[in-house]
Protein backbone atom coordinates (compact mmCIF):
# COMPACT_ATOMS: atom_id res chain seq x y z
CA UNK A 1 0.00 0.00 0.00
CA UNK A 2 1.69 3.50 -1.11
CA UNK A 3 1.48 6.92 0.56
CA UNK A 4 -1.81 7.82 -1.55
CA UNK A 5 -3.90 4.22 -1.09
CA UNK A 6 -3.12 5.41 2.73
CA UNK A 7 -4.02 9.20 2.43
CA UNK A 8 -7.23 8.00 0.57
CA UNK A 9 -8.80 5.52 3.48
CA UNK A 10 -7.76 8.16 5.91
CA UNK A 11 -10.07 10.79 4.18
CA UNK A 12 -12.94 8.43 3.98
CA UNK A 13 -12.86 7.28 7.55
CA UNK A 14 -12.70 11.00 8.63
CA UNK A 15 -15.77 11.84 6.39
CA UNK A 16 -17.87 8.91 7.57
CA UNK A 17 -16.93 10.17 10.94
CA UNK A 18 -18.46 13.52 10.52
CA UNK A 19 -21.61 12.01 8.38
CA UNK A 20 -22.22 9.70 11.62
CA UNK A 21 -22.45 12.93 14.28
CA UNK A 22 -24.73 15.13 11.65
CA UNK A 23 -27.82 15.16 13.56
CA UNK A 24 -31.17 13.69 11.83
CA UNK A 25 -34.14 15.62 11.74
CA UNK A 26 -35.39 13.21 14.71
CA UNK A 27 -32.23 13.83 16.99
CA UNK A 28 -32.21 16.75 19.36
CA UNK A 29 -29.76 19.74 18.59
CA UNK A 30 -28.93 22.53 20.84
CA UNK A 31 -29.50 25.09 18.97
CA UNK A 32 -32.65 27.18 17.52
CA UNK A 33 -32.78 29.25 14.49
CA UNK A 34 -35.28 31.95 14.62
CA UNK A 35 -37.76 32.14 11.87
CA UNK A 36 -38.13 35.86 11.93
CA UNK A 37 -34.25 37.57 12.82
CA UNK A 38 -32.63 34.24 11.30
CA UNK A 39 -30.46 34.26 14.78
CA UNK A 40 -29.51 30.86 16.30
CA UNK A 41 -30.14 30.82 20.36
CA UNK A 42 -29.16 27.94 22.21
CA UNK A 43 -32.00 26.20 23.82
CA UNK A 44 -30.97 26.54 26.93
CA UNK A 45 -30.85 30.49 26.19
CA UNK A 46 -34.32 30.26 25.36
CA UNK A 47 -35.83 28.64 28.08
CA UNK A 48 -34.28 30.86 30.09
CA UNK A 49 -36.19 33.76 28.42
CA UNK A 50 -39.42 31.37 28.26
CA UNK A 51 -38.70 30.78 24.98
CA UNK A 52 -38.92 34.22 23.40
CA UNK A 53 -35.98 35.32 21.11
CA UNK A 54 -34.27 38.53 21.49
CA UNK A 55 -36.64 40.11 18.30
CA UNK A 56 -39.63 38.99 20.51
CA UNK A 57 -40.85 36.34 18.14
CA UNK A 58 -42.38 33.36 20.49
CA UNK A 59 -41.09 29.66 19.99
CA UNK A 60 -43.20 26.98 21.23
CA UNK A 61 -43.70 26.31 24.87
CA UNK A 62 -43.72 22.94 25.98
CA UNK A 63 -46.78 22.35 28.04
CA UNK A 64 -44.99 21.25 31.60
CA UNK A 65 -42.79 24.81 31.64
CA UNK A 66 -45.87 26.90 31.01
CA UNK A 67 -47.56 24.78 33.82
CA UNK A 68 -44.05 25.01 36.29
CA UNK A 69 -44.44 28.83 35.36
CA UNK A 70 -47.76 30.01 36.48
CA UNK A 71 -48.58 27.97 39.17
CA UNK A 72 -47.30 29.38 42.71
CA UNK A 73 -44.20 27.49 43.32
CA UNK A 74 -44.61 25.22 40.01
CA UNK A 75 -46.85 23.17 42.37
CA UNK A 76 -49.81 21.65 41.02
CA UNK A 77 -51.59 18.25 40.53
CA UNK A 78 -51.79 16.43 37.24
CA UNK A 79 -55.54 15.77 35.83
CA UNK A 80 -55.47 12.53 34.05
CA UNK A 81 -56.67 11.46 30.84
CA UNK A 82 -59.55 8.73 31.06
CA UNK A 83 -57.82 5.86 30.20
CA UNK A 84 -59.48 2.70 27.81
CA UNK A 85 -60.34 5.53 24.98
CA UNK A 86 -59.65 4.19 21.56
CA UNK A 87 -57.57 6.83 19.77
CA UNK A 88 -58.30 5.43 16.23
CA UNK A 89 -61.70 4.23 15.73
CA UNK A 90 -61.46 3.71 12.29
CA UNK A 91 -57.65 1.51 12.46
CA UNK A 92 -56.55 4.18 10.11
CA UNK A 93 -53.37 3.28 8.14
CA UNK A 94 -51.25 5.06 6.93
CA UNK A 95 -49.44 4.86 3.43
CA UNK A 96 -50.50 1.58 3.59
CA UNK A 97 -47.34 0.97 5.99
CA UNK A 98 -48.60 1.35 9.77
CA UNK A 99 -51.42 2.10 11.53
CA UNK A 100 -52.68 5.89 12.89
CA UNK A 101 -52.24 4.18 16.69
CA UNK A 102 -48.77 3.43 16.06
CA UNK A 103 -48.37 7.36 15.34
CA UNK A 104 -49.77 8.13 18.23
CA UNK A 105 -47.69 6.03 20.36
CA UNK A 106 -44.61 7.53 18.89
CA UNK A 107 -46.70 11.06 20.40
CA UNK A 108 -46.76 9.49 23.37
CA UNK A 109 -43.16 8.41 23.72
CA UNK A 110 -42.13 11.76 22.22
CA UNK A 111 -43.40 14.24 24.60
CA UNK A 112 -44.14 12.16 27.77
CA UNK A 113 -47.79 12.76 27.45
CA UNK A 114 -51.22 10.28 26.84
CA UNK A 115 -53.30 13.10 24.92
CA UNK A 116 -51.97 17.01 23.33
CA UNK A 117 -53.30 17.96 26.41
CA UNK A 118 -51.67 18.78 29.23
CA UNK A 119 -53.63 20.08 32.25
CA UNK A 120 -53.01 21.18 36.10
CA UNK A 121 -54.85 22.37 39.27
CA UNK A 122 -52.74 24.51 41.52
CA UNK A 123 -53.09 27.62 43.10
CA UNK A 124 -52.04 31.25 40.64
CA UNK A 125 -51.60 33.93 43.11
CA UNK A 126 -53.23 32.31 45.91
CA UNK A 127 -56.16 31.46 43.61
CA UNK A 128 -57.53 28.39 42.86
CA UNK A 129 -56.92 27.44 38.87
CA UNK A 130 -57.15 25.11 36.36
CA UNK A 131 -54.39 25.23 33.19
CA UNK A 132 -54.65 23.51 30.17
CA UNK A 133 -52.18 23.30 27.31
CA UNK A 134 -51.70 21.94 23.71
CA UNK A 135 -48.51 19.94 22.91
CA UNK A 136 -47.57 20.96 19.47
CA UNK A 137 -45.02 18.13 19.53
CA UNK A 138 -48.51 15.90 19.79
CA UNK A 139 -49.40 15.72 16.21
CA UNK A 140 -49.40 19.45 15.96
CA UNK A 141 -51.59 19.66 19.09
CA UNK A 142 -54.39 17.88 17.20
CA UNK A 143 -58.05 17.76 18.92
CA UNK A 144 -58.78 13.47 18.64
CA UNK A 145 -60.62 11.42 20.63
CA UNK A 146 -59.09 11.27 23.58
CA UNK A 147 -58.85 14.79 23.41
CA UNK A 148 -62.04 15.22 23.21
CA UNK A 149 -62.82 12.86 26.73
CA UNK A 150 -59.51 14.54 27.83
CA UNK A 151 -61.27 18.37 27.67
CA UNK A 152 -64.45 16.64 29.58
CA UNK A 153 -62.84 15.38 32.17
CA UNK A 154 -60.55 18.80 32.74
CA UNK A 155 -64.33 21.15 32.74
CA UNK A 156 -65.77 18.33 35.17
CA UNK A 157 -62.80 18.61 37.25
CA UNK A 158 -62.68 22.28 37.61
CA UNK A 159 -66.94 22.69 38.21
CA UNK A 160 -66.40 19.82 40.46
CA UNK A 161 -64.01 21.43 42.80
CA UNK A 162 -65.01 25.15 42.36
CA UNK A 163 -61.95 26.66 41.19
CA UNK A 164 -62.01 30.44 41.13
CA UNK A 165 -60.85 30.43 37.17
CA UNK A 166 -59.84 28.23 34.24
CA UNK A 167 -57.28 29.38 31.71
CA UNK A 168 -56.67 27.27 28.15
CA UNK A 169 -53.59 27.71 26.21
CA UNK A 170 -54.56 26.87 22.54
CA UNK A 171 -51.96 25.62 20.30
CA UNK A 172 -53.73 23.39 17.73
CA UNK A 173 -53.86 22.62 13.96
CA UNK A 174 -57.50 21.44 14.41
CA UNK A 175 -59.61 18.10 14.87
CA UNK A 176 -57.98 15.03 13.88
CA UNK A 177 -59.54 13.77 10.76
CA UNK A 178 -58.14 10.76 11.05
CA UNK A 179 -60.78 9.93 14.25
CA UNK A 180 -63.81 10.58 11.57
CA UNK A 181 -66.98 11.46 12.60
CA UNK A 182 -66.22 10.34 16.75
CA UNK A 183 -63.13 13.32 16.63
CA UNK A 184 -65.65 15.75 15.09
CA UNK A 185 -67.78 14.95 17.95
CA UNK A 186 -65.24 17.29 19.95
CA UNK A 187 -66.86 20.67 18.53
CA UNK A 188 -70.20 20.08 20.14
CA UNK A 189 -68.67 18.59 23.21
CA UNK A 190 -66.17 21.52 24.15
CA UNK A 191 -68.51 24.14 23.74
CA UNK A 192 -70.87 21.85 26.00
CA UNK A 193 -68.01 21.76 28.47
CA UNK A 194 -67.58 25.74 28.07
CA UNK A 195 -71.42 26.00 28.90
CA UNK A 196 -70.97 23.83 32.08
CA UNK A 197 -68.20 26.30 33.11
CA UNK A 198 -70.24 29.21 32.58
CA UNK A 199 -72.97 28.21 34.37
CA UNK A 200 -70.81 27.10 37.73
CA UNK A 201 -69.55 31.20 37.07
CA UNK A 202 -66.15 30.15 36.24
CA UNK A 203 -64.09 32.99 34.51
CA UNK A 204 -62.47 31.38 31.71
CA UNK A 205 -59.59 33.06 29.50
CA UNK A 206 -58.11 31.75 26.31
CA UNK A 207 -54.64 32.29 24.87
CA UNK A 208 -53.65 31.60 21.26
CA UNK A 209 -49.89 30.37 21.62
CA UNK A 210 -48.57 30.47 18.16
CA UNK A 211 -51.63 29.04 16.18
CA UNK A 212 -55.36 27.82 16.47
CA UNK A 213 -57.13 26.62 13.84
CA UNK A 214 -59.48 24.57 11.99
CA UNK A 215 -62.49 22.65 14.09
CA UNK A 216 -60.65 24.43 17.58
CA UNK A 217 -60.82 27.38 16.15
CA UNK A 218 -64.16 27.18 15.26
CA UNK A 219 -65.58 25.70 18.55
CA UNK A 220 -64.40 25.74 22.28
CA UNK A 221 -61.40 28.90 21.37
CA UNK A 222 -64.49 31.89 21.38
CA UNK A 223 -66.39 30.47 24.02
CA UNK A 224 -64.30 31.62 26.66
CA UNK A 225 -64.73 35.11 28.66
CA UNK A 226 -61.44 36.80 27.69
CA UNK A 227 -58.99 35.79 24.62
CA UNK A 228 -55.26 36.56 24.00
CA UNK A 229 -52.96 36.58 21.57
CA UNK A 230 -49.89 35.53 22.15
CA UNK A 231 -47.94 37.45 20.38
CA UNK A 232 -48.97 39.63 17.36
CA UNK A 233 -47.66 37.29 15.17
CA UNK A 234 -49.60 34.33 16.08
CA UNK A 235 -52.04 32.14 13.57
CA UNK A 236 -55.26 32.58 14.44
CA UNK A 237 -57.82 31.50 11.77
CA UNK A 238 -60.04 28.71 10.73
CA UNK A 239 -58.32 28.33 7.45
CA UNK A 240 -54.63 29.01 5.91
CA UNK A 241 -54.47 32.20 3.11
CA UNK A 242 -54.23 29.94 -0.11
CA UNK A 243 -57.69 27.98 1.30
CA UNK A 244 -59.52 31.45 2.12
CA UNK A 245 -58.76 32.79 -1.59
CA UNK A 246 -59.89 29.57 -3.08
CA UNK A 247 -63.37 30.27 -1.39
CA UNK A 248 -63.84 33.81 -1.48
CA UNK A 249 -62.93 33.59 -5.61
CA UNK A 250 -62.08 36.96 -5.00
CA UNK A 251 -59.19 39.32 -7.41
CA UNK A 252 -58.96 41.56 -4.40
CA UNK A 253 -55.47 40.71 -2.22
CA UNK A 254 -56.01 39.21 1.03
CA UNK A 255 -54.07 41.67 3.74
CA UNK A 256 -51.01 40.56 5.20
CA UNK A 257 -52.41 40.71 8.88
CA UNK A 258 -55.23 38.57 7.59
CA UNK A 259 -55.30 35.71 10.32
CA UNK A 260 -52.45 37.09 12.05
CA UNK A 261 -52.77 38.44 16.33
CA UNK A 262 -52.80 41.88 15.26
CA UNK A 263 -55.45 41.56 12.22
CA UNK A 264 -57.64 39.20 14.32
CA UNK A 265 -56.94 41.73 17.16
CA UNK A 266 -58.63 44.83 14.97
CA UNK A 267 -61.33 42.61 13.99
CA UNK A 268 -62.73 42.87 17.52
CA UNK A 269 -62.44 38.97 17.89
CA UNK A 270 -59.60 39.21 20.60
CA UNK A 271 -59.39 41.20 23.69
CA UNK A 272 -55.56 41.93 24.18
CA UNK A 273 -52.14 40.60 22.54
CA UNK A 274 -49.74 40.16 24.86
CA UNK A 275 -46.48 41.67 24.92
CA UNK A 276 -44.50 38.60 25.75
CA UNK A 277 -45.83 36.12 27.11
CA UNK A 278 -43.87 36.57 30.60
CA UNK A 279 -46.87 39.07 31.16
CA UNK A 280 -49.69 36.06 31.33
CA UNK A 281 -49.51 35.61 35.11
CA UNK A 282 -50.38 39.41 36.13
CA UNK A 283 -52.93 39.82 33.35
CA UNK A 284 -54.46 36.97 34.22
CA UNK A 285 -54.14 37.45 38.02
CA UNK A 286 -55.61 40.67 37.92
CA UNK A 287 -58.59 40.27 35.40
CA UNK A 288 -59.45 36.91 38.16
CA UNK A 289 -59.38 39.32 40.89
CA UNK A 290 -61.55 41.76 39.92
CA UNK A 291 -64.37 39.51 38.73
CA UNK A 292 -63.66 37.48 42.02
CA UNK A 293 -64.20 40.24 44.01
CA UNK A 294 -67.33 41.83 42.46
CA UNK A 295 -68.52 38.10 43.32
CA UNK A 296 -67.77 38.24 46.77
CA UNK A 297 -69.32 42.06 46.58
CA UNK A 298 -72.51 40.78 45.08
CA UNK A 299 -72.82 37.38 47.58
CA UNK A 300 -72.29 39.70 50.20
CA UNK A 301 -75.09 42.42 48.80
CA UNK A 302 -77.27 39.55 48.53
CA UNK A 303 -76.48 38.45 52.43
CA UNK A 304 -76.97 41.91 53.49
CA UNK A 305 -80.49 42.03 51.37
CA UNK A 306 -81.71 38.72 53.33
CA UNK A 307 -80.65 39.69 56.62
CA UNK A 308 -82.42 42.67 56.28
CA UNK A 309 -85.25 40.61 55.04
CA UNK A 310 -85.37 38.78 57.98
CA UNK A 311 -85.41 41.23 60.60
CA UNK A 312 -88.25 42.78 58.87
CA UNK A 313 -89.92 39.50 59.12
CA UNK A 314 -89.14 38.90 62.94
CA UNK A 315 -90.30 42.82 63.84
CA UNK A 316 -93.33 42.40 61.85
CA UNK A 317 -94.60 38.81 64.16
CA UNK A 318 -93.28 40.19 67.21
CA UNK A 319 -95.89 43.19 66.59
CA UNK A 320 -98.67 40.57 65.29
Amino acid sequence: MNWLTGWKKKIKIKVKQILRKRPTGEEEVDWENCPQCKKLTTKLDLSDNSFVCECSFHFDMPPKFRLDSLFDSGIYEIIEAPSNIDSDPLNFVVDGRYTYSDKVKAYQRKTGQETALLAGSGLISGMKAVVTAFHSGFGGGRFGVHENEHFLAIANYAVRNKVDFWLCCYQSSGIDVHGGVRALYGMPKSILAMNEIKQANIPTFALASRGTSGGVYASSFFAHDFIFAESSATDILFSGKRVTSNILKSTEAIPDSFGTGIGVYKAGLVDKILNNRKDLKGIITQLASIILKRKELKISDEDEEANENSEKIRKTTSAS
